[in-house]
């Protein structure tokens, strides 16, 4: 019997994550990693970043852990996080929560690996504390020693305690967020355009942005699952300890079926007692299995770890807010001697958001729902709150959720308010909506939608279509609440948000409260609250939810939940929390956070929601498209040709359209298949390649994606109408006229890196005879197009007046020689091989069929040379001018 790999296996003891790891290099073989106990790994150099377990000497360097390994084309990266101060999620909580930031590149090249961790020494000797001396006074650090490698850093305690009314997030004006960039973007390299960017550019960029983007709001724990709410734990150990005691009665107590374990160790860990506050259940099981995948954003970065079972060096990390505030509410004074006091309660209040991974993105590049029910910027949010009440503690939690209208729709970057507009009618969104649903309520019970986008004006077409899409759906398990927050809110009538509060059941809904360990309640259900990008007027409308459950939580301990302290602590955090939401999905501090933070609007408020209004514009009409493309690529949804595309295009496709078109491209071989192979004939093998629309052509200023069939007794050529599912017309080129095939780099334009690289730029070329080879055309009546080849254009310039043979033979002429290019086409997800193996591929099989010596010349079919010369100097103009604005 086979043993289960290494990723599903589960040591003895339960395994935890290493909190320090030892950095070095190993005889310049690669970097270790080795923890204060227990085997190391080390990471290979090259750019398949090989990872093994090791047993070596630890170096110098202490860092906190293991974010992933980067892969590009010419280097891999390992990203590393410095040790960092973690804070503790409840005052009286064992488990720490840490903010991930100090993020670090090591190349793993041996020069350039040494190199980085040296910088790393350099920097964990500045950070130690220096003696004072008469003669120098010892001042806190603020930054790093490198800039370029890691992004500023400021060390918990360096700075003081936000008060209550004080957000955590660095005030700073939103328009420099982005004129450091542009400043920035003068010293850089100022070639000629005829001198084009190298490839060690493209890649020190993308490290960076991952290095940006994993430094924007991320957060984890080293022992605790910070990925799923309270009552889904509870519900998860509940249940588990049911099977266990169903289990325990259908075995024997004879002991026939399981004999004993001659192991001293108990068989069953015990399972924690359910009087503690915080229950983990599956303790025996690594941390990174009890994790709710949503969440965990690092994944496809540990994947080399987690295959391996390396699980004490994965860490999740997960992307969102955490908060954790005190204050104190005073005990109502007894009637009977009003004057004397009875104390305070203090209350602790934790807020987490998680953001979903699933149809990630930045604003503007994702929108909508996709193929498998994920819609973009899904985030929940959990409320947690603990009083201790005559010396019996109480713990409380309500969740809630968003996440943007699960309609096909999408809206232009380019203005500053552009109008939605639904890219598929409402009826084709009824499957997966329906699949988005099915998840929520297995999640959470009953979901309560509240939607919060405009139903007259620009955002009517996707609010109404949302309710079409509900009455349509006509799901029992499904309530919609339609609230028009700027009509209703117009002119700061801040106050008709509590219409919206009164309208809702929060009663049948609930929240979770344990007393002592023991479940009084819990809840049944959860709101979905959107606006258009559910950041701004959603967390609004959130946190007046939140407040107005806060109050019933506390009500019910005999508490009066009133006073500023209240008010200031409770409005900080859901501001902060907006912000960061913000952040990660615009670029910009939360619109209407003045109001969310101090309950009223001002002028100054208004001020930074028209600079954010800017700044949001900026950064999706420019920025965004390149990290819309880092994010989709360490996720681990497209894979490096995603920067082929966005230079190329200067744009993202989103992951689930591609996916989509791979289908497309599956079916459109099997129509081909069905439609042109004679009978009798088996296909071997299909492709979709590029090719020019003439035959005997190379360079063409279009291409076309034709089919490419392979059977025993013929290659045949399809052109297809992928709109129409037709094919179009199609050569037959029997085997034995195959004369040879030419493969090599097929080099179309030098204006970016990728398009100058022969690994994904690769091609060949069908030499055939065109004795025995017949054409076919798709008429149904008159042929409606000319034959390809030039000569036979200029014969039949006029278009027939009547009905011709549908079929085409050619000439007899056995010196004559014709030939098709190919091109391949990058792969757009997982880790498919590159354009060159795969040409390597389908010219093996195709020689295999052949059975001919010497049919194979491997010669470039369009040389960098050729398409140097082929590239204008105004194209190269143009070119470096939108790359210098795009990137």
């Amino acid at each position: 019997m086979a043993a289960l790999p290494p990723r599903f296996t589960v040591p003895p003891v339960p395994p935890r994550i290493h909190r320090k790891l030892h950095v070095g290099i190993h005889n310049d073989e690669g970097v270790t990693l080795i923890p204060e106990s227990g085997p190391g790994a080390i990471v290979h150099f090259g750019v398949k970043g090989r990872v093994e377990p090791i047993e070596c000497e630890p170096g110098d360097v202490i860092i906190g852990g293991v974010l992933g390994i980067v892969r590009l084309w010419d280097a891999a990266y390992l990203l590393v996080f410095m040790p960092r101060d973690g804070k503790p999620l409840l005052p009286s909580h064992s488990h720490e929560v840490y903010a991930l930031d100090d993020v670090h590149p090591i190349p793993l090249s041996a020069d350039l690996a040494s190199k980085a961790v040296k910088r790393l020494l350099d920097l964990q000797v500045s950070r130690q504390p220096k003696a004072k001396t008469r003669w120098s006074l010892a001042l806190p650090l603020r930054g790093t020693g490198d800039p370029e490698s890691s992004t500023a850093v400021t060390s918990d305690e360096d700075e003081a305690a936000p008060e209550a009314d004080e957000s955590p997030i660095p005030r700073t004006r939103e328009w420099t967020k982005f004129m450091p960039k542009l400043r920035s973007s003068k010293k850089q390299d100022t070639s000629l355009p005829n001198e084009p960017p190298q490839r060690e550019e493209l890649e020190a960029k993308i490290v960076r942005q991952v290095i940006r983007e994993f430094s924007s709001g991320f957060f984890f724990s080293y022992d605790f699952d910070l990925t799923h709410c309270l009552q889904h734990k509870r519900r998860t150990l509940a249940q588990r300890n049911a099977t266990n005691i169903a289990l325990t009665d259908l075995i024997p107590k004879d002991g026939e079926i399981f004999p004993p374990s001659p192991s001293t160790l108990p068989r069953h860990a015990p399972p924690p007692p359910m009087d503690d506050d915080f229950v983990e259940p599956d303790i025996h099981v690594p941390l990174w299995r009890r994790t709710d995948r949503r969440f965990f954003w690092n994944e496809h970065l540990m994947k080399d770890f987690i295959d391996l079972g390396l699980h004490a060096f994965v860490l999740p990390m997960m992307q969102g807010w955490v908060q954790t505030a005190s204050f104190t509410i005073p005990i109502p004074p007894n009637p009977l001697d009003p004057d004397t006091s009875l104390g305070s309660v203090p209350i602790d209040l934790v807020l987490i958001s998680r953001r979903s991974r699933d149809r990630a993105g930045l604003r503007y590049q994702r929108r909508g729902i996709d193929d498998d029910g994920h819609v973009a910027n899904m985030v929940e949010t959990e409320m947690i709150v603990k009083a201790k009440v005559e010396d019996k503690s109480s713990l409380f939690s309500f969740v809630q959720v968003r996440g943007s209208i699960p309609l096909r729709w999408g809206q232009s970057p380019f203005s500053m308010k552009p109008p939605p507009v639904l890219n598929e009618p409402v009826d084709k969104a009824y499957a997966v909506a329906n699949l988005h649903f099915n998840d929520l309520t297995s999640r959470y019970g009953p979901i309560s939608i509240i939607n919060l986008s405009e139903q007259e004006g620009k955002e009517a077409v996707v609010t109404n279509g949302y309710k079409e899409l509900i009455d349509s759906l006509d799901r029992k398990d499904i309530t919609y609440t339609g609230f028009d927050f700027h009509a209703k809110c117009h002119g700061m009538k801040w106050e008709n948000i509590s219409e919206l509060v009164d309208s809702v059941d929060l009663n049948s809904m609930g929240y979770l409260w344990t007393l002592q360990g023991e479940a009084i309640r819990e809840q049944n259900g959860a709101f979905r609250t959107n606006c258009i990008d559910c950041l701004d007027r959603t967390n609004v409308v959130q946190s007046a939810l939140a407040r107005r459950v806060l109050s019933n939580m506390l009500t019910q301990l005999g508490l009066n939940v009133t006073g500023p302290i209240v008010e200031n602590v409770f409005n900080d955090v859901w501001a902060n929390n907006g912000d960061t939401i913000s952040l990660c999905y615009a670029h910009t501090s939360a619109l209407k956070g003045d109001f969310v933070r101090t309950g009223k609007r001002d002028i100054s408020g208004m001020l930074h929601d028209g600079v954010s209004s800017i700044s949001r514009m900026f950064y999706g009409a420019v920025s965004d498209f390149f990290a819309q493309a880092v994010i989709s690529f360490f996720l681990g949804h497209r894979n490096l040709s995603v920067f082929s595309e966005f230079l190329e295009t200067l744009s993202s496709a989103d992951a689930a359209n591609v996916v989509k078109l791979s289908r497309v491209r599956s079916v459109a071989i099997e129509t081909c298949s069905a439609r042109v192979l004679n009978d009798g004939e088996e296909r071997i093998a299909g492709w979709t390649l590029l090719s020019p629309e003439a035959r005997s052509v190379k360079i063409s200023s279009s291409l076309e994606e034709k089919v490419l069939l392979l059977t025993r007794a013929a290659v045949y050529v399809v052109s297809f109408n992928y709109s129409l599912e037709k094919v179009m017309e199609f050569t037959r080129i029997p085997i034995s006229s195959i004369t040879s095939i030419q493969k090599g780099a097929y080099i179309l334009s030098t204006l970016q890196e990728a398009s100058r690289d022969p690994k994904e730029n690769s091609g060949f070329i069908l030499n055939f005879s065109p004795t025995d080879e017949s054409t076919r055309y798709s008429t149904y009546s008159l042929r409606n197009k000319a034959p390809a080849t030039p000569e036979k254009a200029k014969a039949t310039s006029t278009t027939p007046s009547t009905p011709i043979p549908s079929v085409e033979h050619a000439l007899i002429d056995p010196d004559a020689t014709e030939y098709y290019a190919f091109k391949a086409m990058p792969g757009h997800t997982g880790d498919e091989g590159t354009c060159q193996e795969e040409v390597n591929s389908i010219v093996e099989d195709i020689a295999k069929v052949c059975k001919k010596d010497d049919l194979v010349e491997d010669k470039d079919v369009v040389s960098l040379a050729e398409a140097e010369s082929s590239t204008s100097l105004l194209d190269k103009m143009d070119y470096a001018f939108k790359r210098f604005l795009w990137l």
